[in-house]
């Protein structure tokens, strides 16, 4: 499963990110602590609702723990006193809760999600040592960064959702459609940034920082029309509001250990996403390059003088990894989209190809059978029987007339042209079709029994009604020495039977032009779509049998 192996690779990546920080700056027991949450996640892509409320309650269990075994949570990313595993994993369950889930149900395992991740937060940030004034900015932070990570979560469930629901379109207002939820998410996270800037130059510069951080916006929105395009404006936006206002951390009065603006870097993040999904290797892989070469100089322009912010960079490739791994996930769920609708086609093209060839074997072969043989009888007639052969004709002109009007009747089909009544068609009178297709044969005398039930399936009589007309084709090419063609259309339990018999003797005949060999075939092929049986061959002593048989009630579960 695509999406079980791009999570597993999305928490294993920030596992490794928080088993690295706390084996280096703490005893690392606690660094333990996310692995069931993790496998909570994966379970909730099978059993969302299990999943879901199972995550949430180990996530608070676990904090219990935390808190009373004096543990300590170190990371400054993600969700105030969360690891950044266990950040991700909140936000892979809520957006696995909005995209496997009934909308109603949805909410609630939010809420649910939520409530458990603000009470781990909670129970982890209270420590006796804390003042009240502390206390209460952590749970503010732990607040505000949780709200953002739930944000984030329904942003990319909504965005799957929406993809697995109508798929990738250009058009406005699918692009409107389908790009709302980063739209929101990135307005937050803007007003988010506003509020968070401090620093009179932040103050004095918050109305351009307002505009970049929209324009750049903009653009993610806009990303999936020209990817290529618009990360590279994203990048010369960000590289011109550097080197006009060195360093970037006075433009916004900028959080020095994560220096570029929480906004831009998501904006940043789907535009790589974007590049990786829609765009070809080599423009990939020069708007990566310039999304991240335009990050590397902010963060180079305002850093402090011989110091390098190692937790930054680490926690910047692994948003990176995510991004590209993103794109790659849907890209590959595009390429199986496609594929499918493929198949699809493909599928009803052949099917409707052999419709139409058995439908103009059917018809076509067998005017034109009719024509062939009173041509024959005419020229063997004529000069002995001159009547008899202008009968002949009269059966040929008809015959013919009856071929074109069928042929009509198939092109007109083939068109979307309605066709009932044409001739040659099943009506609802499947005995009356039989007679008059039998009344019109040119050949041996035809024995005709009809025994039919009170209703018959509309696909059923048009079975019988093709299968009869291409046996007596089979007679004109094959029998022309047969005396008598018997004709048996009757009920025997739930099956309804057909058996058409010929007299003719075993001599092999040749008929004029050829046989195509595909009669037998679209016989066969008719009663297996009605889950029945055909058998066609030799009879006894002399003659050829056809004989078939399909239920008359729905039993084709075989």
């Amino acid at each position: 499963m695509p999406a079980r192996r791009w999570l597993a690779g999305l928490l294993g990546l920030a596992y490794l990110f928080d088993l690295v920080l706390h084996l280096v700056r703490h005893d690392g027991a606690v660094v333990f602590a996310p692995v069931p949450l993790l496998g909570f996640v994966l379970l909730a892509l099978a059993r969302p609702v299990l999943g879901v409320v199972g995550g949430s309650a180990w996530l608070v269990a676990v904090s219990v723990l935390i808190r009373l075994s004096s543990q300590a949570v170190y990371s400054d990313f993600g969700v105030q006193n969360l690891m950044l595993s266990e950040s991700v994993a909140v936000g892979a369950l809520v957006a696995v809760a909005v995209w496997l889930t009934p909308r109603y149900t949805a909410v609630n395992l939010v809420v649910v999600v939520a409530v458990a991740g603000v009470m781990a937060s909670g129970v982890r940030q209270f420590y006796p040592t804390y003042g009240v004034e502390e206390s209460a900015r952590g749970l503010a932070l732990s607040l505000l960064s949780g709200a953002v990570v739930v944000l984030g979560g329904c942003v990319v469930g909504v965005a799957i959702r929406a993809h697995d629901d109508r798929g990738a379109s250009g058009s406005l207002a699918s692009l409107i459609r389908r790009q709302w939820p980063l739209a929101g998410a990135l307005v937050v996270l803007i007003l988010v940034d506003q509020t968070s800037s401090g620093g009179l130059r932040g103050l004095f510069y918050a109305p351009l920082a307002g505009l970049l951080m929209v324009a750049t916006a903009t653009c993610a929105v806009l990303g999936p029309t020209a990817p290529a395009r618009y990360a590279v404006s994203a990048a010369v936006l960000t590289v011109s509001s550097t080197l006009a206002f060195p360093p970037f951390g006075l433009l916004l009065g900028w959080y020095s250990r994560f220096p570029v603006p929480t906004s831009i870097a998501a904006a940043h993040m789907a535009l790589v996403a974007y590049l990786v999904r829609y765009a070809d290797r080599t423009q990939a892989g020069l708007g990566v390059a310039a999304v991240v070469g335009a990050d590397v100089l902010t963060v180079v322009t305002g850093a402090e003088t011989g110091t390098v912010n190692w937790e930054f960079l680490l926690v910047s490739a692994f948003l990176l990894v995510v991004a590209m791994a993103t794109g790659q996930y849907f890209r590959s769920r595009d390429r199986e989209r496609n594929q499918t609708v493929r198949v699809a086609i493909t599928g009803a093209q052949q099917a409707e190809r052999m419709a139409l060839a058995r439908e103009l074997h059917d018809v076509v072969a067998h005017h034109v059978t009719g024509i062939v043989v009173a041509a024959q009888a005419a020229r063997l007639v004529g000069e002995t029987n001159p009547q008899a052969a202008v009968d002949a004709l009269e059966r040929i002109e008809e015959a013919g007339t009856d071929a074109l009007s069928a042929m009509r009747m198939l092109v007109g089909s083939m068109r979307g042209a309605p066709v009932a009544g044409a001739e040659g068609q099943a009506t609802v009178d499947l005995a009356n079709d039989v007679r008059m297709l039998t009344s019109k044969f040119p050949g041996p005398k035809i024995e005709l029994s009809v025994d039919l039930p009170p209703s018959l399936p509309p696909e059923a009589g048009r079975t019988v009604l093709r299968i009869v007309q291409e046996a007596l084709t089979n007679v004109g090419k094959h029998a022309r020495a047969a005396e008598t063609v018997k004709i048996d259309i009757g009920v025997a339990g739930d099956e309804l039977r057909l058996r058409v018999a010929d007299d003719a003797p075993a001599a092999e005949v040749r008929p004029a032009g050829g046989s195509g060999g595909y009669g037998l075939v679209g016989m066969r092929e008719r009663i297996d779509l009605l889950g029945g049986r055909f058998t066609a061959g030799p009879g006894v002593g002399s003659g050829w049998v056809v004989d078939a048989g399909f239920p008359l009630r729905e039993r084709r579960d075989q």
